[in-house]
């Protein structure tokens, strides 16, 4: 082990770049599963809704399950659904923004219900995704990052406005809300007060882990196209209430520029 890390630092500089590049190359570098592969009757689904010329979205119940194959622009050669997603969660999390606590749990975007964005291009046999992002319900809340202790920070202000508690209210079936209830209370008391005051809990989800690919100059674009259809597809099932964790000022801009 002493000899990986002595070469893993001579080569990446440390044991976690080294360990990034080795599940990207274990993923691109599988045995081609495409040979016994019929692209025409896999690579297109008739449930998904098209929001904007050739971009496609849809909610995938378990991608673990989908035989369909995607083009991605980490690798050369399409890649199962599953493989696929996990391959751009590197790329993107782990390699780009250095979120190497990720390398432990890998497994978790390989399965389970995920939101997708793809776009059919000329002269590609299969579909390339844009975006994608894992879907978690209630069955599972333990595991929601959203109320992991990771993402609390007593210095946090909560935005409680009346307006938006009422919007919420409306939104699904829930007790009555006000903003005096949580007046002194900390960001994790209300974050599992206002869960908890959601009455159907199946009309909720958490939504993490969204990525964003395609070309620089399309970045903005394909992030609205990406919050747009991912709130339209979680509508469209049945889900009123969303618990997401944001990073990025642009998504908190475009939440903040929508109506009520």
């Amino acid at each position: 082990y002493f000899h990986i890390e002595q070469l893993a630092i001579k080569f990446f500089g440390c044991l976690l770049k080294c360990s990034t590049e080795f599940e990207i190359f274990k993923l691109i570098h599988k045995p081609n599963v495409l040979l016994n592969h019929d692209s025409e009757t896999v690579s297109k689904n008739t449930t998904s809704t098209i929001i904007d010329e050739k971009y496609h979205y849809e909610l995938v119940p378990d991608i673990s399950e989908d035989e369909r194959f995607f083009h991605t622009e980490f690798s050369d050669q399409p890649l199962p659904l599953s493989d696929a997603i996990v391959l751009i969660n590197i790329a993107t999390f782990v390699k780009e923004h250095k979120w190497y606590e990720m390398l432990n749990h890998l497994d978790i975007s390989s399965k389970g219900e995920h939101f997708i964005l793809y776009q059919y291009t000329e002269n590609n046999l299969y579909p390339t995704i844009i975006s994608s992002a894992l879907i978690q319900t209630t069955s599972n809340k333990h595991e929601w990052l959203f109320f992991d202790g990771f993402f609390q920070n007593t210095k946090w202000k909560p935005n409680l406005e009346n307006d938006g508690l009422l919007s919420l209210t409306k939104a699904t079936s829930m007790t009555p809300l006000t903003r005096s209830q949580f007046i002194d209370k900390t960001s994790d008391e209300i974050e599992n007060d206002l869960f908890y005051s959601i009455l159907d809990k199946t009309k909720v989800c958490e939504a993490i882990r969204l990525t964003i690919s395609g070309s620089k100059s399309k970045a903005n674009y394909h992030l609205y196209l990406a919050q747009k259809g991912l709130a339209m597809a979680l509508k469209e099932s049945g889900r009123d209430a969303v618990f997401t964790i944001i990073e990025k000022p642009a998504m908190v801009l475009f939440y903040k520029a929508m109506n009520l």
